[in-house]
């Protein structure tokens, strides 16, 4: 699990959900938010019931991501400082491998648009 210094609040959330810019991978859409210089990168997981329709399973998708997202976590927060972004799961990743995951993510990352 991310530290809670890098989870997005409700309140930066809602305000990603409305006004950030969305992009799509196979698996994921990712809406991307760019923050003023001082502030941290933020992230956060969304899963829905459509995708899975438990809570077991919804949970361990979003620990799934987190993980994903901590593996390049340190060079994103480094490398770009001030992003707010939300990560939502569009089919199921319980039968993919973590390193894949892993990999689309930074994929859908990097190839988002640059907001100025």
């Amino acid at each position: 699990m991310l530290p809670k210094k890098t989870r997005l609040t409700t309140a930066l959330f809602d305000q990603v959900f409305k006004s950030g810019r969305v992009q799509h991978s196979e698996r994921f859409w990712m809406r991307s938010f760019l923050l003023p210089a001082g502030f941290s990168s933020r992230f956060a997981v969304a899963v829905s019931k459509k995708v899975a329709p438990t809570a077991v399973e919804r949970n361990k998708s979003k620990r799934i991501v987190y993980k994903a997202i901590e593996m390049f976590g340190n060079d994103i927060l480094l490398n770009k400082p001030h992003n707010l972004v939300i990560f939502g799961v569009k089919t199921s990743i319980l039968d993919v491998s973590l390193d894949e995951i892993h990999k689309e993510l930074i994929n859908l990352f990097e190839k988002r648009p640059k907001i100025s």
